[in-house]
């Protein structure tokens, strides 16, 4: 019997931990300063459907807001954009003009959809169905299947 209320105690602890590294909704007065600033200045007066916090290390936070018009964002806590995502397309304030350039001159027709900053890289997606990805310093690497 002491068995398996060991084993009862164990699934429930293991359970109970996973669901703590889980995204959990939080209030938008509840989020950084300076990410309130920084998704204040490129998207209000949208209005913020929902935005959660998931824990990914020690004191390292990634907080996603979903927008009113389908706009997903996700920035770490010291306010670093990490992704944007739009199937309509995304505000290009947030891409680097050096890759705007590169995409106005070889797709001019294309819409960016999505922006992803990723362990040195970053990955574009468009309306086209492409995937590019660029260094860190913005230069054009490859495309992608």
């Amino acid at each position: 019997m002491k068995k398996i209320v060991l084993v009862a105690l164990l699934i429930s602890a293991f359970a109970m931990s996973g669901f703590a590294r889980g995204k959990k909704p939080v209030a938008f007065e509840n989020v950084p300063e300076a990410l309130q600033e920084e998704v204040q200045k490129y998207f209000m007066p949208l209005e913020i459907q929902l935005v959660t916090v998931k824990k990914v290390a020690p004191r390292k936070f990634e907080y996603t807001f979903t927008m009113e018009e389908g706009t997903q964002l996700k920035y770490s806590n010291k306010a670093v954009l990490l992704e944007v995502d739009n199937k309509d397309g995304i505000t290009l304030a947030l891409v680097p003009e050096k890759i705007q350039e590169y995409i106005r001159d070889m797709f001019p027709n294309a819409t960016i959809t999505k922006y992803e900053v990723d362990l040195g890289k970053k990955v574009i997606e468009l309306n086209n169905e492409m995937t590019l990805v660029f260094t860190k310093r913005d230069k054009f690497l490859r495309i992608e299947d």
